[in-house]
């Protein structure tokens, strides 16, 4: 078949026929890494001071935070739990296409197979990524990693626009990194690597910095909820990461203007033992909000391609892991040797802080993708949106006007 006539097809199929746009100057990774060390140093080791309010934001919401802490560190390599049966199967647009028309496309054409996101978000890659545009609504921190799929930048956009929708004139938020240009381990994160996590600022008071530590004194609660809000009932989300301490005012705000406290419930881990919430507690994300989309269509595109794009080189075998239950008198060091291994890939696997492991319980055991043992890509499956009943607004609380500044502070 000619190029002409795959063309045709591709465009009968909606397929997007551009990889995105070139990246321009950044600054370099080593100088972003600078930054994050700097803020995240403790009290009287060159870290900013906490604003007011904060203390007393974080003793108040520190007993929650204990109880939901995963025991992860900043933009952790969490990977929440699919109820079965739940949500509708995806369908790509490659699925109609042969293994021969794939293969000359990847031959002649790659890009216009579109972005796909390869493997899970903790050990995976990104073809095709799409940059984050630039825009006067946010500020790319690093636009050199600030690749995703086309639904990433997507869902991103729309969620951002619905805020200046409701807020004309918002200031700019800050968005990190989402992942290099063709995925895989990004330092400092273990996630990051399919290019669809996201790395993005709470919108703050006009002193906001990146980095800066939201809090009851900063935090401007209005623009926030409308981000948060938007991205849960407008995007595929799969999950947000926000400090405790945040989640406190964000609901509290949201119950103050009339958001159903059930539907609240569902979402936010704070204050609710409902399983499976959408915003849950990780360390380090007093700062920034960590967003993973669902990439439904890059998902499945790369579960038809994979195979392909490893026989012709175009990506390195992608991670994936078996679970392993440790048995008396083993080590990593055993582990590693006979799983092919390293120590330091098991660690990184588990979160472990040194060689230590324990009898009976289950360790992740991570390995190359390309051999023949090696399991395909998981179909993904998009549960439905978690959307709210109608609003009730509070009679007590003014209606709010344009003119009036943000909730910040109380």
């Amino acid at each position: 078949m000619g190029r002409s006539t795959l063309v045709s097809v591709l465009c009968a199929l909606g397929i997007a026929g551009c990889a995105g746009r070139a990246p321009e100057a950044a600054r370099s990774r080593e100088s972003l890494q600078r930054v994050v060390a700097e803020v995240s140093a403790e009290p009287g080791q060159g870290a900013p001071a906490a604003a007011p309010g904060a203390a007393a934001d974080e003793a108040a919401a520190a007993e929650d935070a204990e109880a939901h802490d995963d025991g992860v560190e900043v933009d952790d390599d969490f990977e929440p739990p699919v109820e079965p049966g739940v949500g509708a199967a995806v369908h790509s647009p490659l699925a109609s296409m042969t293994e021969a028309q794939i293969e000359e496309l990847l031959a002649k054409d790659p890009a216009a197979l579109g972005p796909m996101s390869l493997g899970p978000t903790n050990a995976g890659a990104l073809f095709n990524g799409i940059r984050m545009p630039e825009d006067p609504r946010w500020e790319l921190v690093d636009p050199n990693h600030a690749w995703g799929t086309r639904e990433t930048v997507e869902s991103l956009e729309r969620a951002i626009a619905e805020v200046h929708r409701q807020y004309p004139g918002s200031p700019k938020l800050y968005i990190g990194h989402i992942s290099a240009r063709s995925g895989g381990r990004l330092s400092p994160h273990k996630s990051h690597q399919a290019g669809r996590d996201v790395d993005i600022s709470y919108f703050l008071d006009a002193r906001h910095r990146w980095y800066q530590r939201a809090t009851a004194a900063n935090l401007d609660r209005e623009r926030t909820w409308a981000f948060v809000r938007a991205l849960i009932t407008e995007t595929d989300v799969e999950l947000i990461l926000i400090d405790t301490s945040v989640q406190r005012l964000l609901k509290e705000h949201a119950l103050k203007i009339g958001e159903d406290k059930g539907w609240l419930d569902e979402v936010f881990q704070f204050g609710s033992r409902k399983p499976r919430p959408l915003i849950r507690h990780a360390r380090g994300h007093a700062n920034h909000i960590h967003i993973r989309f669902y990439s439904p269509i890059a998902q499945e595109s790369a579960v038809r391609a994979y195979p392909l794009l490893v026989k012709r080189g175009a990506i390195k075998p992608t991670t994936y892991y078996v679970r392993h239950t440790a048995k008396k008198g083993q080590t990593l060091g055993s582990l590693a040797r006979q799983y092919g291994t390293t120590v330091e890939a098991i660690k990184r696997a588990n979160g472990l802080r040194s060689t230590a492991i324990q009898a009976k319980r289950v360790y992740n055991i991570p390995r190359a993708g390309g051999g023949p043992a090696a399991p395909p890509l998981k179909h993904v499956t998009v549960p439905p949106r978690r959307l709210p009943p109608p609003r009730v607004a509070d009679p007590s609380v003014p209606e709010r006007r344009d003119d009036i500044g943000p909730a910040l502070g109380g």
